[in-house]
């Protein structure tokens, strides 16, 4: 009896997951600055900390790996939407040697404005630089 219900605790665990990160891509298009990142991902915590205080004060333990699982995968959809290494993912994607480009906007000042194109469907910023002055032909390759 207690083997089944340690299955049946980690199947709600990982729906708890999924539920999170069904909640973190949602809630990521809408973090622009750092500061918003931060704010969603505190959101996410202390929901996730009420809904487990109802869940054992109503006694249901077996129901406490969904706000658990929850708060896990809507924190790592949160990093993965947001498209950028901050805080301590920042020390994580360097020792790992994971998410490079993430790293790589990080360090860069537009990311900020991709961003925020993204979230108000405006076109992103250019990226490339133009060469003005320099006839067609310098360009193929000849």
């Amino acid at each position: 009896m207690a083997f089944s219900l340690a299955v049946v605790a980690l199947l709600l665990f990982f729906f708890g997951i999924v539920l999170g990160l069904r909640v973190g891509a949602e809630l990521a298009p809408r973090c622009v600055t750092r500061h918003e990142y931060w704010m969603a991902n505190l959101g996410v915590l202390g929901v996730g900390v009420v809904v487990s205080a109802v869940v054992w004060a109503s006694g249901l333990l077996l129901l406490s790996g969904i706000p658990l699982g929850g708060m896990a995968g809507a924190i790592a959809a949160l990093k993965m939407d947001f498209g950028e290494s901050v805080g301590p993912w920042k020390f994580h994607d360097r020792a790992l040697r994971v998410n490079k480009d993430q790293l790589r906007r990080s360090e860069d000042g537009n990311a900020e404005a991709v961003r925020r194109a993204r979230r108000d469907g405006t076109p992103e910023p250019e990226l490339m630089s133009v060469a003005t002055g320099a006839r067609p032909a310098d360009h193929e390759g000849k």
